[in-house]
């Protein structure tokens, strides 16, 4: 978060945090014995005007859901 806009990024991303909880989209839980977590990354990108100024950043939270294993 070195970049000149980092405050907007943060802020953006404490909203989809807020609208995730929200939505009730995730659940907090212990993960039970003997389980694997799957991770995630944040998906950053800047929507853009017609005229080429910044319109919106907007900041998604995606599942690595390409590590979940077979059972």
């Amino acid at each position: 978060m070195t970049s000149r806009d980092a405050g907007f990024w943060k802020e953006t991303i404490n909203d989809e945090m807020n609208s995730i909880m929200s939505n009730g989209t995730y659940k907090i839980i212990d993960l039970p014995l003997g389980s694997k977590s799957i991770g995630c990354k944040w998906v950053f990108r800047i929507k853009y005007c017609v005229d080429g100024t910044i319109l919106s950043f907007k900041a998604s939270l995606i599942a690595k859901g390409f590590t979940k294993e077979k059972a």
